[in-house]
């Protein structure tokens, strides 16, 4: 969610959508879009009503912006629901740029999250990247209450290629919840398999097995 080119002192602009969301911000010099607003959402096991919302905080809507530069947007997630609840977040950069002489059509370009674009201050004491793509929350959110933010800003690479100029990049985010029943998870996430010891899934279930409601 590489090639070093020789570069002048000129800015090179990126057109973006930056989204959970979809918040589309138009790039290039005389390109400019409207700013949309849209959820994404994917509740496991929907028992007591378990929901949440996106709550975010977007620096925007912008004409244009800089690689290397910081764009604010914050992102956490609201337990809507009733009862406690577990949280995990995907996170799904997608660039696509039309196609030379043939603009009805599209091309994906690769890009990788931590490469190409940082998601920084992220708070890395309540959220473990599981290495499955997801994103997890080590504590239960109570009903009425929030997550710490996933990440606060987003920034390009200053290594992006050329070839991503006027490109644009949709960032969705999957949010995915579920009950605090004992091993609850590990059945909706994992196939109910234990973690194996030294993957970063064990991190995440040992940080989440004191959290469970055991079962009397």
């Amino acid at each position: 969610m590489k090639q070093r080119k020789r570069r002048s002192h000129s800015p090179i602009y990126l057109a973006v959508i930056l989204g959970c969301l979809l918040l589309l911000i138009g790039g290039g010099y005389l390109v400019y879009a409207a700013m949309t607003d849209q959820d994404r959402k994917e509740n496991d096991f929907q028992i007591g009503q378990v929901e949440t919302k996106i709550d975010e905080v977007f620096d925007g809507p912008l004409e244009s912006i800089k690689k290397n530069t910081s764009v604010t947007k914050k992102v956490r997630i609201e337990n809507t629901g009733t009862i406690k609840q577990f949280v995990r977040v995907m996170v799904l950069p997608e660039v696509r740029k039309c196609i030379v002489r043939d603009e009805p059509n599209e091309q994906v370009l690769p890009l990788k999250i931590g490469a190409d674009i940082v998601l920084e201050e992220m708070t890395t004491a309540d959220w473990i990247d599981g290495g499955d793509g997801y994103y997890y929350y080590t504590k239960a959110v109570e009903p009425g209450k929030e997550t710490s933010y996933l990440f606060e800003t987003v920034k390009l690479s200053d290594q992006l290629a050329d070839r991503y100029l006027q490109a644009k990049l949709s960032i969705t985010l999957k949010v995915e919840t579920i009950n605090c029943a004992e091993f609850a998870y590990r059945d909706a996430w994992w196939q109910g398999s234990t973690p194996q010891t030294g993957s970063p899934l064990k991190d995440v279930d040992n940080a989440l097995q004191p959290e469970t409601e055991k079962e009397d």
